[in-house]
């Protein structure tokens, strides 16, 4: 079984949607039930990332010449802090899938995890401004990264459902096949 690194390559490849046109309906189902669980585990990821950059944010902003705050009150306002002011209002993309398949999560994680693991959280107080500030620089980027592989997922998933969706206005499929 490929790696889900591996799998998403495969799918952001620019030949993934080549000769859509003469597919059959299985197959362009199939292609993107697997478009959608690959976003549903980048969201997820993406969702990691930005819980840690909100976190890392709650120890850059605190006020000019106070000391960083314990670990025992970033626990205590830990759901302020991962509500997270500046996120964008509105329902986004009804998600098809609302929790990927955990087993594949290790290998996408790893990245999220060298930055800053779940661990080393709790020894972010010990770090510098500046060093604060790469942190969340790195996983800003890492954040940017996966958003933009999310959109080339959410391009495919567009392309096969326009596909079937024509189909089924044109005639080439019926309407039972909705069924199936």
């Amino acid at each position: 079984m490929p790696s889900t690194l591996d799998e998403l390559s495969r799918l952001l490849a620019p030949t993934y949607l080549a000769d859509v046109g003469s597919l059959t309906l299985d197959d362009i189902r199939r292609m993107r039930t697997e478009c959608q669980e690959a976003e549903a585990s980048l969201s997820y990821l993406r969702r990691l990332i930005q819980g840690r950059l909100d976190i890392v944010h709650a120890y850059l902003e605190r006020p000019a010449g106070s000391d960083a705050p314990d670990l025992s009150s970033v626990v205590d306002n830990l759901a302020g802090i991962l509500a997270g002011p500046g996120r964008p209002s509105g329902p986004g993309r009804n998600p098809v899938l609302y929790s990927p398949d955990t087993d594949d999560m290790e290998a996408l994680t790893t990245e999220l995890d060298a930055i800053l693991g779940a661990d080393e959280i709790g020894h972010l107080a010990d770090l510098t401004e500046d060093e604060l500030r790469d942190l969340a620089n790195r996983l800003q980027e890492l954040e940017i990264r996966v958003s933009g592989e999310r959109r080339g997922l959410h391009e495919r998933i567009d392309t096969l459902q326009a596909e079937l969706v024509e189909r089924h206005k044109s005639g080439r499929a019926s309407v039972d096949g909705l069924l199936s």
